[in-house]
């Protein structure tokens, strides 16, 4: 393992009050949700919870707790008036709203960017002493095949790709923004009723799986252990900390496709192609995105990204910090993201 890059000695640990009134974006997301209900399951009381949330309505109709909800959207650049009222009185918060799939550069900053300065220009001027758990990624540090890098600080970081590089700038506007914070960076994040993961499921499970032509090393890691990362570092806001997070188990990227597959009680068949033929499915993938005006999660924008050496994180300095090391093992939440998303019972039912 590496050593982490951050400087201990700029570390503090700060003891999260009963009574403090916590700030979460992106609460009607995959993470968000989660991280919102383990909240709530924890004893978190609803009136000292603020869920920023564009419709109310909706976030009620999934589950969230009406006097939990605060009105309010990130990417209006006139709503400042509302933001501000979110992080009035606010002790700590975690900000995990985010673009993870857009069309080009300027669809990421929208949120990843220009959200969240407007966030933390708010908290600065009516909430600066509240703590920030910012969830970056590890596309933020740049490539990796050992971890070397993936906890350096903002100013050291070399992404490769538009989302990386958006969510960068989010960590370099907490800077600018002169609160204390716990900046972390998740893998490759995996889970039921994920998009994402979904859309992993589909591509392992089909009768041919294109692979890039070198399988490349990469952490990933249960969205499970995500929040119970979150929790951690909401209980014990290590100011100035960069943490990335990885998985119990290291994999690779034709390792995972074969994990998924197994999972699935399919036998994956592997076919690696060039990365240039990838990026020529890209070019397709954006022009049907286009026109049925949704952005996918498979663009040339990833592409970047899958043809990288490696994306590795060291798991050392989130132990050191927060005292966390994940608990599900690969195999483990793979089958139960198969069982909760139908994916085992689709293959039983076609191989019965």
């Amino acid at each position: 393992m590496t050593k982490p890059l951050w400087p201990r000695k700029r570390l503090e640990f700060l003891p999260l009050a009963t009574n403090s009134t916590l700030l979460l974006t992106g609460a009607t997301g995959f993470l968000g949700g989660a991280l919102a209900k383990a909240l709530l399951d924890s004893g978190f009381a609803p009136a000292r919870l603020r869920l920023l949330v564009r419709d109310p309505a909706r976030a009620e109709r999934m589950g969230l707790p009406g006097e939990a909800l605060c009105r309010g959207d990130l990417g209006d650049p006139d709503g400042a008036a509302s933001l501000a009222r979110a992080v009035e009185g606010v002790d700590v918060a975690v900000h995990l709203a985010g673009s993870l799939k857009a069309f080009g550069s300027q669809g990421y900053e929208a949120v990843n960017v220009d959200g969240t300065r407007r966030l933390y220009a708010a908290m600065r001027d009516v909430a600066p002493h509240a703590f920030v758990v910012h969830v970056s990624s590890l596309a933020a540090a740049g490539p990796s095949v050992d971890g070397g890098g993936s906890a350096a600080s903002p100013d050291r970081c070399r992404p490769i790709s538009a989302y990386g590089s958006s969510k960068l700038r989010g960590e370099m506007e907490l800077l600018r923004a002169g609160l204390a914070h716990t900046i972390l960076r998740p893998p490759v994040v995996y889970g039921p009723g994920d998009g994402a993961t979904r859309l992993l499921f589909q591509q392992a499970t089909a009768p041919l799986v294109v692979v890039p032509r070198r399988a490349a090393p990469i952490s990933v890691i249960h969205a499970d252990d995500v929040v119970a990362a979150l929790l951690a570092a909401i209980e014990r806001r290590v100011a100035g900390a960069v943490l990335p997070l990885d998985g119990p188990e290291r994999t690779d990227t034709h390792a995972f496709s074969r994990a998924i597959a197994e999972a699935c009680g399919r036998r994956a068949r592997l076919v690696p192609v060039p990365i240039a033929l990838a990026a020529c499915a890209a070019v397709a993938s954006d022009l049907v995105a286009r026109l049925r005006r949704r952005p996918s999660y498979f663009n040339r924008d990833k592409v970047r990204e899958i043809g990288a050496p490696g994306w590795v994180a060291d798991g050392e300095p989130v132990r050191a910090a927060l005292g966390f090391a994940p608990r599900i093992g690969l195999s483990e939440g793979l089958a139960a993201v198969a069982r909760a998303e139908g994916f085992a019972r689709r293959v039983t039912s076609a191989t019965a």
